[in-house]
């Protein structure tokens, strides 16, 4: 089989989805630990937000630096670089002390999500046998936001069951990056090389005729991936300084994946909702899920949030997978890859950057207070998107 040939079985798909899966779970493995990291190193909150900020610039780093190279090169040698830089990342983990390598750590996992999330995206659905190129599609959007699911379940059940919070669920991860690469190291290239490649950084570009429908998507998704740094960083604090859950990973886990969970749902269910109304539906629900969230964290209840976080997930996918699509139709095919790393160097700040201001605001005016207005702004966030395309359309 030459490298552009489809191939003829699933197992190329499964060693692709699995390897998206691994690297993505391991970028939210250490969710459910921050508390622990906290009562054994004395970590502030605006330490424990920044842990969890600099996988954001890992992220853009490795979309700007590397997201044009699978296209030159092919795909297995990025697939695999962000294997190594998964691993490196759990190793950095096991052997940290203090708060330098749990950095370094942290940007690793950035740097391997980054990179799977510009190829292994594009890869899997490459991987698919000929006539099943929406089931790649499917199984990619799975591994992607079902890794960033799963990742803080898992890591919040090994700590529930097994000694070693802060080493153990490394050690797992680890082996599951080495099945990983095992599998992928005899697939095919889906992808041919050139022979004279020119390795040079990602550009940024919004073209004109993209804009109107770019602002108020990028600005949904902005409001949308802010609720998914909250409950990243944010929420496992909440849970125990302000709900009293002090000593359940799993729960924390649980309630930090969930929204990723259902925003998969979402982006698979979108593909069957009306073509021109995808983005309006998908900018609604968020928004009222949002809304929901802001209220169950104002009367701090638990089962609502959980509620909330499941509605806001929902639309999270939708909106993010139609907002997608409907750039995509209207970018020239020149500039496709420019605009698509525009959209998702929005999505990485949101998730970065405004948890440093919770973690910056939680000492005098108290997390209570903050994360309810933190919520409230993201819900005026994904209003004002879709009052936008509803004045677009």
């Amino acid at each position: 089989m030459t490298s552009t040939d489809k191939p003829a079985g699933w197992r190329p798909v499964i060693a692709g989805a699995f390897a998206f899966f691994t690297v993505m779970a391991g970028a939210t493995i250490p969710t459910p630990l921050y508390p622990t990291y906290v009562s054994t190193y004395g970590f502030s909150p605006l330490i424990i937000t920044v842990i969890f900020a600099v996988y954001g610039g890992g992220v853009i780093t490795a979309l700007l630096g590397t997201g044009p190279w699978s296209d030159q090169i092919g795909r297995k040698p990025l697939l695999l670089g962000g294997l190594v830089c998964t691993a490196l990342a759990s190793l950095t983990f096991v052997l940290a002390d203090g708060l330098a390598l749990i950095l370094v750590a942290r940007v690793l996992q950035g740097l391997s999500a980054g990179i799977f999330a510009s190829t292994a995206t594009v890869a899997v659905a490459e991987f698919a046998p000929k006539g099943h190129d929406r089931t790649g599609g499917i199984l990619s959007t799975i591994a992607n936001m079902g890794g960033l699911g799963m990742g803080p379940i898992i890591g919040g059940a090994i700590v529930a069951v097994l000694p070693g919070p802060l080493v153990t669920p490394y050690l797992i991860h680890l082996a599951l990056v080495a099945v990983a690469g095992l599998l992928l190291w005899p697939v095919a290239e889906p992808h041919p090389s050139v022979k004279d490649p020119h390795l040079h950084p990602q550009g940024l570009a919004v073209p004109e005729q993209v804009r109107p429908i770019f602002v108020p998507a990028a600005i949904s998704a902005f409001a949308g991936f802010m609720v998914c740094g909250f409950l990243g960083a944010v929420a496992p604090g909440f849970l125990g300084r302000v709900l009293g859950y002090t000593d359940a990973p799993l729960l924390t886990g649980f309630v930090a994946g969930v929204i990723f969970l259902t925003s998969c749902i979402g982006q698979i269910a979108e593909a069957s909702l009306p073509k021109n109304r995808k983005l309006v539906i998908g900018m609604a629900i968020l928004t009222f899920g949002i809304a929901l969230v802001t209220l169950a964290l104002w009367q701090q209840s638990l089962v609502w949030l959980i509620a909330a976080i499941a509605v806001a997930g929902l639309g999270h996918g939708v909106a993010f997978k139609s907002g997608l699509s409907a750039i995509s139709a209207l970018t020239p095919a020149h500039q496709a890859s420019e605009v698509t790393a525009t959209y998702f160097v929005v999505v990485y700040v949101a998730i970065s950057i405004p948890v440093l201001i919770i973690g910056a605001l939680e000492g005098p005016l108290g997390l209570p207070l903050v994360a309810v207005g933190y919520g409230a702004a993201s819900a005026l966030l994904s209003a004002a998107a879709c009052l936008l395309i509803l004045r677009r359309r």
